[in-house]
């Protein structure tokens, strides 16, 4: 089997499989990010696996690319999948009751933010898992959608990090919703 993934990989594209391993490697960044940021949280024991499994699963395909063709990782992708779609459906209800019927920005409440996190995971690893970019083997049949999928997946990689990251200039996370709870007063 190993002989076969390190076959595939020749055959494979390797200037699309660098940019795979890149932005895998700044979506490892991202969840490990939130990982940590919600270790201190009230249900760590909930929100850190979630964050983790996902660094695990973009981690081993920096290291190793055709890992996604492996069995186990695709088993443990879709049942993560599976389960964080679940909680999204629970969470769905949770913040419908927290905004109370009022319009307002989701992303004001935990649970909004909560969601949001799932929401990325549930992308990312839909997109890991039943995507071809990079994939052994994959064909470039379409080249317009392939660009698509993967101007898709640079936004899914850099949005994340971009929204989080301008909570921390200046004042900005007192005018931010989705920034509310993140620096202790």
């Amino acid at each position: 089997m190993i002989e076969q993934l390190k076959s595939e990989a020749k055959k494979s594209k390797p200037g699309m499989m660098y940019v795979w391993q890149a932005v895998n490697l700044v979506m490892a960044l991202f969840f490990g990010l939130a990982a940590f940021a919600n270790s201190n949280d009230g249900d760590w024991y909930i929100w850190c696996p979630i964050y983790t499994i996902p660094v695990l699963l973009s981690i081993s395909i920096v290291i190793w690319p055709q890992l996604n063709e492996n069995k186990i990782w695709n088993t443990v992708s879709v049942f993560h999948l599976l389960a964080c779609s679940l909680y999204a459906v629970y969470q769905i209800f949770v913040l419908l009751s927290d905004l109370g019927g009022k319009i307002e920005n989701p992303l004001q409440h935990e649970t909004g933010r909560e969601m949001g996190g799932l929401l990325i995971i549930i992308a990312w690893l839909g997109l890991s898992r039943f995507s071809s970019i990079a994939r052994p083997g994959a064909g470039m049949s379409n080249k317009g959608l392939m660009g698509a999928l993967l101007l898709l997946v640079l936004t899914l990689t850099v949005m994340p990090l971009f929204l989080w990251s301008i909570c921390f200039i200046s004042d900005w996370h007192t005018r931010l919703g989705h920034c509310n709870g993140m620096f202790k007063k």
